[in-house]
């Protein structure tokens, strides 16, 4: 749903890192944008493995992540309209 805002925010020679397809598999791209432009469009998977041990560290350290809502195995179907609709800030818990 980002990805044509994303572009026109972009400046000449810009780069744009993608790290998924929430919104689906396919976008629409204008080529002689692209070329004109000269963007630099990057798909990444995320953070190397490294960032995973740091991120442990600062757990262990007493870091917790932010949690939105937590909910109950009956209410799941809840928390996944919530995370659908992109409201949410943080973590969305679902406890069994």
């Amino acid at each position: 749903d980002t990805w044509n805002g994303s572009l026109l925010s972009m400046r000449r020679g810009g780069r744009l890192v993608t790290c998924g397809a929430t919104s689906g598999p396919s976008a629409s791209i204008n080529l002689m944008q692209l070329f004109q432009q000269q963007y630099r469009i990057i798909g990444s998977f995320g953070a190397p493995l490294s960032a995973l041990a740091r991120a442990l560290d600062r757990i262990a350290s007493g870091v917790r992540p932010v949690i939105d809502t937590v909910y109950g195995l009956e209410d799941f179907r809840a928390g996944v309209d919530r995370l659908e609709h992109r409201d949410v800030f943080g973590k969305i818990v679902v406890e069994l």
